[in-house]
C-alpha cells in the first residue's frame, strides 16, 4: 500500500546530509512494511535485523566500531554487505537501547550506508535513555496511521485522490465527486488507517473482517502494557485504556476516565499512553502569539486517539449503528473532530513532532471553545469542526476578535467556500476570512492555503 512517507524517505536517501533516521510511531502503523517496501522499490538490499528476534544481534552491536559490525554481520548473514547498495535496517531497536548510541558512528564513520531504526514502545528509550544520545547525528520521521488520502488510493480510489489534489478553491465540485468523496469517508470512519485493517478491507471488502482486525490490533495494544506495566499497575492500565474515547473531542477529566485513581496518577498513565502513541494531547493555550506552545495551559488538554477505527471498536460502538447517512452527526461531533485531529498530526512536516492545540473560555453561562490551533505560515489558525452542515460560528467569532486574526478554517459535510464573516460581539464590526471546506478535503489544507 502506498505510502506518503516513501516519498520522504526517497529524499533522505538522495540527500547528501542524510543522517541515521529513526522512525517513531505507534506499534502496527507500518514502520517495517514501509521500510521494506522502500528498499525494493530503491533497488537496495535490505539488511534487516530484528532486536528482539535475534540475540547475536545485540552482541554486533556491543562496540561502537561500525567496521567491525559490518564485517560480524557478514558472518552472521554469510553475504557481502556493500554500503553504497545497501540499506541496513535495525528494527526493534528499543529491545537493545546501546544500538542507538552506535548511530552516530555510522554516519561519522560509514555515511555512505543509509541506516534506519525503528521500533515498538521506543518513545519510553528515548525519555529515559541509559546510554549517550547521537544528539545532531541522527534524524527522525513521525509515522500515523494512514490518512484518507492512503486509504483512497489503497481502496483503488485513484481518480478521486487525484481530483482532490488538482482541486483550487475557486473550483465548484460536481455533487456526485461530493456524494462520492462523502462515501468514501464513511467507510474510511469505519475502517480507519491502520495499515493491517485496512488490507484486510481492501481485499475481502468486509467490514466485519476489518473490525476482527481492529480488535486484534486492541489486543497487541494491551499486551504491550506488560511491558511498562512496572510504572504503573496493570489493571489501571487496562482501565484507562477502555476509557481513552472519553477524551476525544472534549477536555479531559481525570476522574471521568479513573473514578478511583488520584489526578497524578491518572496523568502519569495518560503520560504513558502518549509516549505509546496511542493518545495525543491537544493542550490549551492562551494563543496570544507564536509559537502556541509558548502559552500552553497543562491545567487542560483534549484527547486525540490514535486511529478512528479503532476508536469506535474501542468505544464499543457497532458496525450496524454507524454504517448509515447520519455517522457524521453521530456522537456530538466527535467522529468528525477525532478525524480532523488525526489529519492535523500529519499537518507539520514527517520530520517535525507533531504539535496541535486548542483555546478555550470558561465563564458562568460564557463558555467559548476553538477546536484545534495549528501554526501556518507563521500565523496561528484556529480550525473549527462541525459535523453536519450547520453549526454556529460564536466562538470562532469572539476568538479572531480577541486574537485579532484574519483568517480561520471551518470542516463540515458541505462544499468548499472562501467568505468574508463578519461579527460585532464587541460593539463593532470585524470581518476575517473564513475557509470552509469539506472534511475529506482536510489533508489539502496546507495546499490550498497556499493559494489564499
Amino acid at each position: 500500500m502506498k505510502r506518503k512517507a516513501e516519498k520522504y524517505l526517497e529524499n533522505w536517501c538522495r540527500s547528501p546530509n542524510r543522517k541515521p533516521l529513526i522512525i517513531r510511531g505507534a506499534r502496527q502503523t507500518g514502520k517495517t512494511s514501509l521500510v521494506r517496501i522502500f528498499a525494493e522499490n530503491s533497488n537496495l538490499e535490505l539488511i534487516e535485523l530484528n532486536f528482539e528476534e535475534n540475540r547475536r544481534y545485540k552482541d554486533v552491536f556491543n562496540t561502537n566500531d561500525v567496521q567491525v559490525i559490518i564485517q560480524s554481520l557478514e558472518i552472521i548473514l554469510d553475504r557481502k554487505v556493500d554500503p553504497k547498495k545497501s540499506i541496513l535496517f535495525l528494527d526493534e531497536i528499543q529491545a537493545h537501547p546501546a544500538a542507538i548510541a552506535v548511530l552516530r558512528y555510522f554516519y561519522e564513520k560509514m555515511p555512505e550506508l543509509p541506516v534506519i531504526a525503528a521500533g515498538s514502545l521506543l518513545e519510553f528509550v528515548l525519555e529515559d535513555h541509559s546510554f549517550s544520545m547521537p544528539v545532531g547525528r541522527i534524524e527522525f520521521l513521525y509515522l500515523n496511521p494512514m490518512t484518507f488520502e492512503e486509504f483512497l488510493l489503497a481502496d483503488g480510489a485513484e481518480q478521486l485522490t487525484d481530483y482532490l489534489n488538482r482541486y483550487e478553491l475557486d473550483d465548484e465540485i460536481p455533487a456526485f465527486v461530493h456524494d462520492s468523496a462523502l462515501e468514501k469517508l464513511k467507510t474510511y470512519f469505519l475502517i480507519g488507517g491502520m495499515p493491517e485493517v485496512v488490507k484486510v478491507y481492501t481485499e475481502t471488502g468486509s467490514l466485519l473482517e476489518a473490525d476482527r482486525a481492529k480488535y486484534s490490533i486492541h489486543n497487541t495494544f494491551r499486551e504491550d502494557f506488560n511491558k511498562f506495566k512496572g510504572r504503573q499497575q496493570l489493571g489501571n492500565l487496562q482501565e484507562v485504556y477502555d476509557r481513552l474515547g472519553m477524551t476525544v473531542g472534549r477536555k479531559i477529566v481525570y476522574n471521568s476516565i479513573f473514578p478511583d485513581g488520584k489526578s497524578s496518577k491518572t496523568e502519569k498513565i495518560l503520560a504513558l499512553f502518549e509516549n505509546a502513541r496511542l493518545l495525543y494531547r491537544a493542550w490549551l493555550s492562551s494563543a496570544n502569539g507564536l509559537p502556541l506552545k509558548a502559552e500552553l495551559k497543562r491545567k487542560a488538554a483534549k484527547g486525540i486517539y490514535i486511529d478512528i477505527g479503532l476508536l469506535l471498536s474501542l468505544n464499543g460502538l457497532s458496525l450496524d449503528s454507524l454504517n448509515n447517512d447520519d455517522m457524521f452527526f453521530s456522537y456530538s461531533g466527535e467522529l468528525a473532530e477525532q478525524f480532523i485531529g488525526q489529519h492535523l498530526l500529519c499537518f507539520m512536516p514527517e520530520y517535525m513532532k507533531p504539535e496541535v492545540y486548542h483555546w478555550r473560555r470558561e465563564k458562568s453561562q460564557s463558555n467559548a471553545e476553538i477546536d484545534y490551533l495549528v501554526q501556518s505560515n507563521n500565523r496561528i489558525l484556529p480550525i473549527e469542526v462541525k459535523s453536519g452542515k450547520t453549526g454556529t460560528l460564536k466562538s470562532l467569532h469572539l476568538f479572531m476578535e480577541q486574537k485579532n486574526l484574519q483568517q480561520a478554517v471551518r470542516f463540515s459535510t458541505n462544499t468548499p467556500i472562501v467568505e468574508s464573516a463578519k461579527s460585532s460581539l464587541s460593539g463593532s464590526d470585524y470581518s476575517y476570512t473564513l475557509i470552509s471546506l469539506p472534511l475529506y478535503m482536510a489533508e489539502n489544507l496546507s495546499r490550498l492555503l497556499q493559494t489564499l
